[in-house]
């Protein structure tokens, strides 16, 4: 059997993907809203905001989610002779609907997170994943 090394350059820009997204998502788009739904002001959030260490870490999972979805979306690449953009989309939209809203429903299980929050959380988690299965699945 083959080892497999995905494109390192490829898992970079899919690492980027959240990073972008979620500061327009968390950002302009939604951030009100957020504030709002975890009862927090903005200056709330800047009292223990620590940016480097929150982005710096925030990046590294990105980047470990990007290696991981390449290696899955090679799997299915070898299980079925196809790849592409279709293919890596579904690759994400899959890992979406398997791992990150089933995982993330514990949070309203047994954190009192309320399910606006969640809906929120899993839209931008939903997003993050097309575009890098996207990414992944074009630039291999």
């Amino acid at each position: 059997m083959e080892s497999f090394m995905p494109n390192p350059v490829a898992v970079l820009f899919a690492g980027l993907i959240p990073m972008l997204l979620g500061s327009v998502w968390y950002g302009p788009l939604f951030g009100k809203m957020w504030m709002g739904m975890i009862g927090k002001t903005e200056e709330e959030l800047r009292e223990n905001f620590n940016p480097i260490k929150s982005y710096v870490f925030t990046f590294v999972m990105a980047l470990v989610m990007g290696f991981i979805l390449a290696h899955l979306l090679e799997a299915y690449s070898v299980a079925t002779s196809q790849t592409g953009l279709w293919e890596g989309m579904q690759g994400g939209f899959w890992c979406w609907l398997g791992f990150v809203i089933t995982i993330g429903y514990q949070h309203i299980a047994f954190n009192d997170q309320k399910i606006g929050l969640y809906l929120l959380n899993m839209g931008y988690n939903l997003l993050a994943l097309l575009g890098m299965g996207a990414i992944l699945g074009i630039w291999r």
